[in-house]
C-alpha cells in the first residue's frame, strides 16, 4: 500500500489536554462516527445549531450525516476531537472541516463547531490551527468566510479587524477571504499568529457569538428572532 503524502491522514491522531484538563483526541472523521456526530448535536444549544446550520433543527438527518462523515479527505476533509468517558464510551466535542470549492480549487470554506460544554477552553483554537495546517499540505491557499454581523457596529467592527473583508450584496454577510499561512503540524496553540486574519476573526466571531446569544435569549430561542438570508462559517466563543 503507498504511503499517504499527507501527514493529517486516517492514521493521524493527536492527544491533548484542555484549559479545564479535560483529555482530548484529534483524529479524522470516519463513516462510523455519525453516532457520535447525531449525539453530538444534541448537546448543542438552539443558538448554537442555527449558527452552525442556519435553521432550528433539532436533530441531523441521515442524509446529513453521510455528507458529515463520509468524505473523500481532500476536497472536503474533517476532524473530530473526541474525549473518553469513565464508561469507555466516546463522546465528541467538536468538529473541523473544509469543503473546497470547484470554481476555485485554492479556495475552502471552512467550518468549525464545538459543542456548548467544551467552549472557551482553547479547542476551537485548536482545531483551527490543524485545520489550516490539513488544508495547506492539500494544496489551499485561502480560507473564504461568509460572517453574519447584523448590524452596522459589527460591520465596522469586522472591517476594522479584518481590512481583507468584502462586502457582498446582503444586508447581514459579509465575505472574507483569508489566506492560509504556513504552520507545521503541531504549532503551539498558543502561538497564532496575532497578525494573520484568521486571529481577528475568531476574535470578532465570539463577540459575534455574545450578540447571537442576547437574541436567542431575548427571543426565547425563536426562529424569527434571527435574521434571514445569512450564513456563518466559521464559528467561536471567546478565548476559543
Amino acid at each position: 500500500m503507498a504511503k499517504s503524502p499527507f501527514y493529517f491522514d486516517t492514521n493521524y491522531r493527536e492527544d491533548t489536554v484542555l484549559a479545564d484538563g479535560t483529555l482530548v483526541r484529534l483524529r479524522l472523521v470516519r463513516p462510523s462516527d455519525k453516532e457520535l456526530i447525531a449525539t453530538g448535536f444534541k448537546h448543542l444549544s438552539p443558538t448554537s445549531r442555527y449558527r452552525r446550520f442556519l435553521s432550528a433543527k433539532t436533530a441531523l438527518s441521515e442524509s446529513e450525516l453521510t455528507y458529515l462523515t463520509e468524505l473523500d479527505g481532500t476536497d472536503h476533509f474533517a476532524l473530530g476531537a473526541i474525549t473518553t468517558l469513565s464508561d469507555g464510551t466516546e463522546k465528541g466535542l467538536g468538529l473541523a472541516r473544509f469543503v473546497r470549492q470547484t470554481v476555485d480549487p485554492f479556495i475552502a470554506e471552512p467550518a468549525i463547531t464545538v459543542i456548548d460544554e467544551a467552549q472557551g477552553k482553547g479547542l476551537g483554537r485548536l482545531l483551527l490551527l490543524r485545520l489550516m495546517a490539513a488544508a495547506v499540505e492539500r494544496g489551499l491557499r485561502c480560507f473564504r468566510s461568509d460572517v453574519l454581523v447584523p448590524n452596522e457596529p459589527m460591520r465596522a467592527l469586522l472591517r476594522e479587524l479584518v481590512p481583507e473583508a468584502s462586502v457582498e450584496p446582503y444586508e447581514d454577510i459579509m465575505r472574507v477571504d483569508v489566506p492560509l499561512p504556513y504552520l507545521p503540524a503541531n504549532h503551539p496553540t498558543d502561538e497564532m499568529p496575532k497578525q494573520n486574519p484568521l486571529y481577528r476573526l475568531l476574535t470578532l466571531a465570539a463577540k459575534l457569538s455574545l450578540y447571537a446569544k442576547h437574541l436567542s435569549k431575548s427571543a426565547r430561542d425563536s426562529s424569527e428572532a434571527y435574521p434571514k438570508n445569512s450564513n456563518t462559517s466559521l464559528e467561536s466563543d471567546e478565548d476559543h
